[in-house]
């Protein structure tokens, strides 16, 4: 018998915006999260093989959702009024993402003070659901296990 893995039904993904949590956005089609590091490498003089060390950039990431009332566009108002400066510059959008893993264990991501991409909506047709793409970076991710 194969160990059970997780599904994408026993993720939840959420945003957070400087008012507190944002509800409505919860048809998530897909999440992605990544590590930025970056790879230095040097070629010493006096030295058979090159040296590497890596350095930390961030975290960057991606939520692919359909449309089902108005949050999304009221979500993407505060973003761009952060933007502009319209709103306090220190105002926060916070990610979380909790996996609930089939042996009851439980880790929870926070991605903290998050900044926003480009936020394409694309209406594929008549028969498809509308969808939106929100990516964002932020400098820290914290693990809770």
């Amino acid at each position: 018998m194969g160990a059970t893995r997780l599904k994408g039904q026993e993720v939840t993904v959420g945003f957070a915006s400087p008012d507190g949590d944002v509800s409505g956005l919860d048809d998530v089609l897909s999440f992605e999260a990544e590590l930025d590091m970056e790879i230095l490498e040097e070629k010493y003089l006096g030295q058979t093989a090159n040296s590497f060390d890596d350095i930390y950039n961030g975290v960057s990431g991606s939520v692919e959702l359909h449309m089902q009332n108005v949050s999304y566009f009221e979500f993407t108002t505060k973003i761009q009024d952060r933007a502009e400066r319209r709103t306090a510059a220190g105002g926060t959008f916070t990610a979380l993402a909790t996996f609930n893993f089939p042996s009851g264990a439980r880790v929870k991501l926070t991605f903290e003070d998050i900044f926003f991409g480009s936020l394409p909506l694309k209406v594929g047709s008549r028969s498809e659901y509308v969808t939106v793409t929100i990516p964002w970076k932020c400098s820290r991710m914290t693990r809770v296990l």
